[in-house]
This record gives C-alpha cells, structure tokens and sequence, in this order.
C-alpha cells in the first residue's frame, strides 16, 4: 500500500508540473499574452510545483520508481510509432500524383493507362465502386494497384475519404464534399466528420450514390447566363437572337450531358456496388541499419497485431475486395 501511494503521489505531482509549464507555452504561443506577465504567473506555480515534485521524487527507491518506468515505457511505445509511420508515409510519397499520370482518354473514346503504367486498355467491370482514401488528395493507392494489377476500372468509381475534426459533430450541409475528377465517371466524395458522428454504416454505399447523384444534379446548369448589351437596335436583336440560341444549345448540351451521368450512376449502383480497400504490406529493405531494423521490425509487429480497418467496417463482406501491395521502408 505504501510503494502505490508513493507511486500515485509521483504520478500526480509530475502531471502538474508539466501541466503548468504547457498552459504557460500556450499563454505565449496562443494566447499571445504579456510576456512578463507569463513568466510571473508561472514562476509562482512551478516553485510549489517544484518543491512538491522534489520532495515526491526522494521516494522513487520506495516505489515511486513503477510510475517513471510506465511512463517510459509508455513514450517509447508512443515515439517508436510515429517514427515508424512518417517511414511509412515517405513510403507511400511515391503514389501522390493527379489521376491524370495514370488513365487517359485514347484516340477511339475508350480509356487506357499511360505509358508509364503500360498502356493498356481498360477492360469496364460492370458496378458501382467505393475506393478507400487515407490521403483525401492525388489518386488513391488501392486505386492505382487495382488499374495496375488488373487493368480493369468499375463503370462508375468514388473516392471515398473520411476526415475527422475535433468537434463532437458536423452538420448535415457541411459534412459533404463532392468532386469530379479527370477521370469519367469517376468522383471523389470527403466526409468530414465529428467524433460523435456515425458515418460507416450498412447504407454506405446508398449514402456515396446519393450524394453522387445531388452533385451531378447541382452541376447542371438550369439557366441561360444574362449580361448587358450595348449596340444598336437591329444588331443587338440579331446578336441577342444568335446569343440565345448559342446558351440554349450549350445548356442543351450540358442537360443532356448530366443525364447520360446519371444514368450511368443509376445502371451501375443497380448492376453492384462493390467496396474496394488497400492491404498494404510493410517490408525492410536491404541494406539498413541493424538499430534501425530492430526499431522497424517492433513497428512492424505491433501494426500487424493492432485492430484492423476490416473490424470497424459495418458492411458486408461479400461486397468487400481487398487489394494487396508491398512497400518498402
């Protein structure tokens, strides 16, 4: 009982003191205050802090010592992770480019791969396909190794990313952003969202083809534009007469345009809608350093053992592909 008073007693006194020298880099930082006033304010505070955490810190032979241990261990655990993971997004830097560097339009209509990724003719897979994006940016990765390996793309493709913010919740006109991309048929959807805020449901893919479909609708142009014509008479009718028809054919155009999208959108939803996520591999590479690798093989083993996206997911498996790729770090 007394080594976890004494234990607790650390515990307690070491959260204060690092608590009051954090608010006092945030009162300069963020707040902006006076500077000498901080300074005053802090120095009271971290004297009896002080006094309090020296007189708590004789017991640590008494067991005190358990709590500085966890908390080591604990911060190494915390360091070695974001270690590993900036390893991992240098990793991963070689996949950030805009779709563009990856399909093109050819000559007869149909799309291709660019000659970096080989040039082949994409085959169409009849359905309606959710891509998982960590980044929310560029093109996603489970998205290049799917073209690549498959040389295949879904008739209709969204880029599905989902970005936290620190509010408890989001509202509904705010929460979703859609956009083309240079790819046809092919869209990116973010969803921002608060940490009370339930997005990953069984009606996910009916949510993605929803918000698809609002946005195909809202980029259709409803209306001719107008503006202010200064001419004479007879050549201000016959230039307004020619103007009219010109915003009526491009607004033609542009209906017409939006409905062959939705139909597209509605054949493809109906057809199968088919959620597609990255498996990615992390490997070593030759040649690295003996301390690096054992710090990255202790990253490797506890991301391989930590929960899985698949176990937070709440739509069916059967509708669910996995797409394995290996990258080195």
């Amino acid at each position: 009982t007394t080594s976890l008073g004494n234990a607790y007693g650390v515990c307690v006194i070491l959260v204060t003191f690092i608590t009051t020298n954090m608010v006092a880099i945030v009162a300069l930082i963020s707040w902006r205050l006076n500077p000498f006033l901080v300074f005053v304010v802090w120095l009271v505070f971290a004297l009896l802090d002080g006094l309090y955490l020296s007189a708590s810190l004789i017991k640590v032979p008494q067991g005190a010592w358990f709590t500085l241990a966890l908390a080591v261990v604990l911060s190494s655990i915390f360091i070695l992770w974001r270690f590993g993971k900036e390893q991992q997004w240098k990793a991963e830097a070689s996949d950030r480019f805009q779709p563009s560097h990856l399909v093109k339009t050819a000559d007869d209509g149909h799309l291709q791969l660019t000659p970096v990724f080989g040039g082949g003719q994409l085959v169409d897979i009849k359905g309606f396909a959710v891509f998982f994006d960590k980044a929310g940016e560029m093109t996603p990765t489970v998205f290049i190794q799917f073209l690549s390996k498959f040389v295949a793309m879904p008739s209709v493709s969204v880029f599905f990313h989902l970005r936290p913010l620190s509010t408890p919740s989001v509202p509904d006109d705010r929460r979703y952003t859609v956009s083309r991309t240079s790819i046809p048929n092919c869209y990116r959807l973010v969803i921002r969202h608060g940490y009370m805020d339930e997005v990953i449901s069984n009606d996910l893919g009916l949510l993605v083809y929803e918000e698809v479909r609002k946005f195909i609708i809202r980029a259709e142009p409803s209306h001719a534009p107008h503006g202010k014509l200064t001419m004479t008479p007879t050549a201000a009718a016959g230039e307004k007469d020619s103007s009219e028809n010109s915003s009526t054919n491009e607004v033609s155009e542009s209906a017409f345009a939006a409905q062959v999208k939705l139909r597209a959108l509605e054949k493809a939803y109906e057809t199968q809608v088919l959620y597609i996520m990255g498996k990615e591999q992390m490997r070593i590479s030759e040649g690295t350093r003996f301390g690096r690798w054992i710090v990255l093989n202790v990253f490797l083993w506890l991301r391989e053992n930590t929960r899985s996206k698949m176990s937070k997911l709440k739509i069916s498996m059967d509708q669910l592909v996995e797409v394995g790729f290996v990258k080195e770090i």
